[in-house]
């Protein structure tokens, strides 16, 4: 009742402060950027003024109030003193309202800023207090964030209500490649929380390193935990480790360290999961448990990249199950979360199918090969998770063979994955590497710390739909929601963690809170140059991001032209450009809309940014031949993470730069390119181009040969024509190849055209025996 009466007292209140002396101090507050964006929000004319509040009226005195009034006081403790009350809290107040029996979603609030200086929150849970809070810090002046004294201290009058569309919102850290203290831990913390995200996927065990003690193993954190110092050399060209060196990089989490980071996570109201890797990515256990692998030998712990993975735990070993019950049952008592992740990607099963232990168990467990086995692995694995009222996640790896009955799948190799989970019925974490991988480049990589590869933009980040439109309607609830996945291999420090996720948590958190696709990049842009301000503030690192213009080309059959788009990540910028091979300067084209172009072009475009190019320049050429707009077949089809701009890719009029994520290129993993060419009637043929990529750093390798073949029926091919086509420099800078075939001076409507993959790594490279990409992006005739 107390409420009701409050609500009807403010509801016939006038009182009205005159501001109009602080009119022109107001202008950084006029707008209210909150990301991310609320569901509803209603600004109303006039301000408040933060200097008027005096106390924090509890509506109904419970700890999940107090420990809200809190926050505000802390927070609020540059300009006023706030005392808490429970009662006779009318005018210049916080008003604090936690009540179950709310009609307010279980996260959600509802938040009001009026004009008789009274500030409202509401919700029906402490989580939705918290998330009240969030944006109520938003729409404060960011000086607060390092407890300053603002300039300003009016807030502008309006209403908000609000609730997040997924449930599950999730950054994951890597603390395996390189070791990161609870000190930045608790920073990660607070930047999830800050963007209303609510999990911390805590990736503590892998072939770099162990990460958490485990009291009946203390070789773990006494030898798997450290290996020798590399720091000084490029993650994939870490020289091998020395006899007699001693290992001296790495470090560990105590149980009373995480029991405390678990508290810190929790008050923040961010759950936090353990990832114990297996049966893959494991070999760091075997430096201290040889016994527990299927060779039996003692291990370092790998510095740099280890590929492939085929250490791995025998299955056909029951030491195995009773070592990974003893780590997991002391897991279990250090995270309260329902869920445990327990890998299991990436598990070669080289050593499976040689190991004598492992064949007897699948011939005693009638399992059909190696991937049933990994299956049965994860099952057995999973009973004992459900013994300990846990819940088991893993990566989609754990669908080869069978799924496990109640898993939870964390799709990243694509959206396949997950799609097949959730129409089997099980819940799902979307994080492709399309969109969600943020140890991937942000911006070009000519100007850019070294990352892992591939090309993750801020506004990739922001297009993401974590439901897949083919999802059947009634499957769609299974998309439980996504996270943003940072490895660690190019991430050494604090810092460069934080500039590798911000701002595209960011991003991942708008499209998690607000659902994909309920703002425009462009209104999201400008709402992000104020929480930059900040994260300045709080002493975050942030990406400046790509200042890379996008030149895309549609083509056009009716009149034989393509339409040239130009755009940016970085709405409102000016962009210049120009068609004649110059660079641009202050006197060529401005960008205002599309325009056509007829003749093969190169295209160079630039932004302007305070009144200064940015030093990096943009390049297309645009290419017309025989074979734009034709039907081409896919007789292997492209991977799905690598689609470029669709079937047309091959045959669009443009190239791929050195990027292979730059969308102009397609993938294929360990299968040839094949594809049939329908030039639509017999046409006269005297040249044929085809452009490939090399880039041995990220698995890409060079075809070793290409065919072409012609036909005027599409039944019978003749007059094969062949190249062989030579390596680069091993391990050399990215390459873009052509394969050209001149003076052909035949007649044909089908143009079959194979490229033949390497398949396997080659011998002399780290990743030797493991699968290799094949990717390609335009085939010119003429």
């Amino acid at each position: 009742m107390k409420f009701i009466k409050i609500n009807l007292l403010l509801f016939f209140l006038t009182l009205f402060n005159s501001c109009t002396n602080k009119v022109s101090k107001m202008n950084a507050l006029e707008t209210i950027n909150i990301i991310p964006q609320p569901t509803l929000i209603k600004q109303k004319p006039g301000f408040l003024d933060l200097r008027l509040i005096k106390t924090i009226l509890l509506n109904n005195n419970t700890d999940e109030e107090l420990k809200c009034a809190e926050l505000f006081q802390r927070y609020l403790s540059p300009i006023n003193t706030l005392v808490t009350v429970t009662d006779n809290a009318i005018y210049n107040s916080i008003i604090i309202n936690y009540n179950k029996e709310l009609s307010i979603p279980k996260e959600g609030y509802q938040l009001q800023i009026n004009k008789n200086n009274t500030i409202i929150l509401e919700a029906s849970s402490k989580t939705g207090l918290f998330y009240g809070f969030q944006s109520f810090r938003q729409i404060c002046p960011e000086e607060l964030e390092n407890k300053n004294t603002p300039e300003n201290i009016f807030l502008p009058l309006c209403e908000i209500k609000d609730s997040p569309k997924f449930k599950y919102r999730g950054m994951h850290l890597d603390v395996s490649r390189h070791f990161f203290d609870i000190g930045f831990i608790k920073e990660y913390i607070d930047m999830i929380a800050m963007h209303k995200m609510n999990v911390f996927h805590w990736h503590l065990t892998d072939d770099n390193g162990w990460r958490i003690e485990i009291k009946k193993y203390p070789e773990l954190t006494q030898k798997s935990a450290w290996r020798v110092d590399r720091t000084n050399q490029a993650w994939k060209e870490q020289s091998p480790i020395k006899d007699g060196e001693k290992a001296t990089y790495g470090g560990f989490y105590t149980q009373k360290e995480i029991k405390e980071i678990v508290s810190y996570a929790s008050a923040r109201n961010v759950m936090v999961i353990p990832e114990i890797e297996m049966p893959g990515h494991t070999s760091e256990v075997f430096a201290a448990y040889p016994e527990l692998s299927c060779k039996g030998d003692t291990l370092p712990v790998q510095p740099g990249t280890y590929w492939p993975t085929v250490d791995i735990f025998c299955a056909g070993n029951n030491r195995v199950f009773d070592f990974i019950e003893n780590v997991l049952s002391e897991v279990v008592e250090l995270f309260p979360s329902p869920y445990i992740h327990i890998g299991g990607d990436e598990a070669e099963k080289t050593y499976w199918e040689s190991c004598p232990k492992c064949q007897k168990r699948i011939k005693e467990e009638n399992l059909k090969d190696e991937h049933e086995l990994q299956s049965w692995f994860i099952k057995k694995v999973e009973k004992f998770i459900l013994s300990k009222d846990k819940n088991l996640i893993g990566w989609d790896e754990i669908l080869e063979g069978g799924l496990a009955k109640s898993a939870t799948v964390m799709s990243w190799r694509g959206l396949d994955g997950g799609i097949q989970a959730a129409n089997a019925g099980h819940d799902v974490i979307m994080c492709p590497t399309s969109h969600c991988y943020f140890d991937f480049y942000q911006a070009s990589p000519n100007n850019s710390p070294v990352a892992f590869g591939g090309l993750v933009t801020l506004e990739k980040v922001y297009s993401f739909n974590p439901i897949p439109p083919e999802l059947k309607t009634e499957n769609k609830k299974y998309i439980i929601g996504a996270q943003g996945n940072l490895w660690t291999e190019y991430v050494q420090t604090p810092e460069r963690a934080q500039y590798r996720v911000l701002p595209r948590m960011t991003a991942l958190s708008e499209v998690l809170w607000s659902g994909p696709g309920q703002n425009s990049y462009e209104d999201f842009y400008l709402r992000l140059k104020h929480l930059k301000k900040r994260f300045d503030t709080l002493e975050w690192v942030s990406a400046p991001g790509s200042f890379t213009v996008k030149i895309n080309g549609e083509l056009n059959l009716k009149n034989k032209s393509i339409e040239v788009l130009l755009s940016s990540e970085k709405p409102g910028e000016k962009i210049y450009f120009t068609t004649d091979g110059t660079k641009p300067d202050k006197t060529s084209r401005l960008y205002a809309k599309p325009f056509f172009i007829n003749k093969p072009t190169k295209i160079i475009a630039a932004m302007l940014i305070e009144n200064s190019f940015v030093k990096e320049y943009s390049e297309q050429i645009f290419i017309f031949h025989k074979a734009m707009g034709k039907k081409i077949t896919y007789n292997t089809m492209y991977n799905n993470r690598y689609q470029g701009n669709g079937e047309s890719t091959l045959i669009d009029g443009y190239k791929g730069s050195n990027n292979f994520s730059d969308g102009y290129w397609q993938g294929w993993k360990s299968e040839d390119l094949d594809v049939l060419i329908d030039l639509e009637k017999d046409t006269k043929i005297n040249f044929i181009s085809c452009g490939f990529l090399e880039a041995h750093h990220s698995l890409i390798f060079l075809p070793n040969m290409v065919e072409i073949s012609f036909s005027n029926d599409g039944v019978i091919f003749s007059d094969i024509l062949k190249k062989h086509i030579k390596d680069g420099i091993k391990n050399g800078e990215t390459n873009r190849v052509e394969s050209v075939f001149e003076n052909i001076e035949l007649s044909a409507r089908f143009i079959k055209i194979k490229a033949l993959s390497k398949k396997v790594c080659p011998s002399w490279h780290a990743g030797s025996g493991g699968h290799v990409w094949l990717f390609a992006d335009e085939i010119i005739i003429e």
